[in-house]
């Protein structure tokens, strides 16, 4: 009994450590201990969270970007979200210096959406309602028109709605902003490689995933960039 308990434990460690990410087997191999108590991992959230809720604008967006880019896994991305971090850091993006930390903040967790892997479907479907009620897509797309944000600026909400677009109903939501399909054509003609090939990737997953009709005019566009 006990060998073949071993046995299973044996073949258990060896799918968890098949299954990975690299970025994990690094962090393994280095040698440093990246294993924190839980007790001490959900009173840093805490901390976070409050930071995100108090203080200067400038403080918030350090905490936003700060605790967004400590997402390694669909499962903190989950814990994150249920700590109430989403709306906290939507609330920046109507602060004109808050919301270039509030793009950045959001694109690790978007990058989750539409996640197929067991431990990110349950943070994904959490995330994409967050999105939903605190109006991200309307937000983003009031910055993506806005006179004064910079290529760069326009290029990361590119890329933010790249991740989301995946989704059907936020493929609707950011095809009925009209203004915001107009930015990301236009960014197709920027200067910025980065920004045109952002824009190109949201407005091809944009007319792929979305069941509401695209404007001819950037459903044109999007067929060229490609």
């Amino acid at each position: 009994g006990g060998a073949g308990e071993r046995k299973e434990r044996s073949r258990v460690r060896e799918r968890a450590a098949r299954s990975m990410s690299p970025k994990a087997k690094d962090l393994k191999s280095s040698g440093r201990s990246t294993s924190v108590p839980a007790s001490a991992r959900s009173g840093l959230l805490d901390n976070n969270v409050l930071a995100l809720s108090t203080g200067t604008t400038q403080e918030r967006a350090a905490a936003a970007r700060r605790i967004c880019s400590r997402v390694r896994t669909g499962l903190d991305l989950n814990n994150l979200v249920q700590a109430g971090v989403v709306g906290r850091v939507a609330a920046l993006l109507s602060e004109p210096k808050g919301m270039d930390a509030a793009v950045d903040g959001l694109i690790p967790l978007c990058s989750y959406i539409g996640g197929e892997e067991e431990d990110s479907a349950e943070g994904s479907a959490a995330l994409c309602a967050e999105v939903e009620t605190h109006s991200i897509v309307e937000r983003l797309s009031a910055v993506l028109c806005w006179a004064s944000s910079t290529d760069d600026l326009k290029g990361r909400i590119a890329m933010l709605m790249f991740y989301m677009a995946k989704v059907c109903p936020l493929a609707n939501r950011i095809v009925r902003q009209d203004g915001a399909l107009k930015s990301l054509v236009q960014l197709l003609d920027c200067a910025d490689q980065g920004a045109n090939t952002s824009a190109a990737a949201a407005l091809a997953n944009i007319s792929y995933w979305s069941t509401e009709p695209i404007p001819r005019y950037s459903q044109l566009r999007v067929i060229c960039a490609l």
